[in-house]
């Protein structure tokens, strides 16, 4: 099913095209950060709405759009890597909250 974009889809990524070809790089990074966050948590919401329901099934999350720069198995070896290295970014993915610590309350706004 590929229903066409409304009018107004339309019109909002027309806006999107012209905000983003001005912005800083910073803001594009949080801003795609930001946009494959909602759109995961949308999904989460819907899988979560349809349990609850007595419906279950589970949607694949698909990275298209995204383009791959490294693959999976790289980023894990980075990740394993970074002990030795002092960064901000943990080694486990199983240490939630770091995700979100730049995207939120961070004063950057959008004209």
């Amino acid at each position: 099913m590929n229903a066409g974009l409304t009018i107004e889809q339309r019109f909002a990524l027309q806006r999107a095209r012209y905000e983003v070809s001005r912005m800083s790089r910073p803001a594009l990074e949080k801003t795609a950060l930001r946009l494959l966050k909602s759109r995961m948590e949308q999904k989460n919401g819907v899988q979560h709405t349809l349990m609850n329901n007595g419906i279950m099934f589970k949607i694949d999350e698909q990275q298209s759009g995204m383009p791959e720069i490294i693959s999976e198995e790289t980023f894990v070896e980075l990740l394993e890597m970074n002990t030795s290295i002092d960064d901000e970014m943990p080694v486990s993915l199983d240490d939630e909250g770091w995700e979100n610590d730049d995207l939120e309350d961070d004063g950057l706004t959008f004209v």
